[in-house]
């Protein structure tokens, strides 16, 4: 579902459901591909007791602790205004925590805030909550 402001474009939408698409796959290609995507004063609320990163603590966190080997998105949602992009998700990864180990699924209820630069949609804020057991 996408609630545009009466100025967003169908080309605004494609372009952050574009930007959406690159997050999930940069999840599974490690921190410069993450970093890339975020804007140099980003913010990341996640973890299961709210934990509150700025972008580098966060993608180093994420890439060292939790490697990803799949992600998918569902139920996506585009609210934009202006220059500015909230998106809402249901995200789906299989995570790698030991090599011997089977990956293990971890549904997250996500929000991201997405601003549009010179170089397009970069992430400017996400908040993560974690939904047990996946669905």
């Amino acid at each position: 579902m996408t609630t545009p402001s009466p100025t967003t474009t169908t080309s605004t939408v494609q372009a952050i459901e574009q930007a959406e698409a690159a997050w999930l796959v940069a999840l599974t290609q490690g921190e410069d591909a993450m970093t890339s995507l975020m804007l140099e004063d980003s913010r990341a609320v996640h973890g299961p007791v709210g934990k509150i990163d700025d972008r580098e603590t966060f993608v180093h966190f994420t890439w060292t602790r939790r490697r990803m080997v799949f992600a998918k998105a569902e139920d996506l949602s585009i609210t934009v205004r202006g220059n500015t992009a909230i998106t809402t998700c249901l995200q789906e990864m299989h995570i790698v925590f030991d090599e011997n180990l089977p990956p293990f699924p971890v549904q997250e209820a996500v929000t991201r805030v997405w601003e549009e630069t010179a170089e397009g949609w970069r992430l400017a804020h996400m908040h993560q909550a974690k939904r047990m057991p996946p669905v």
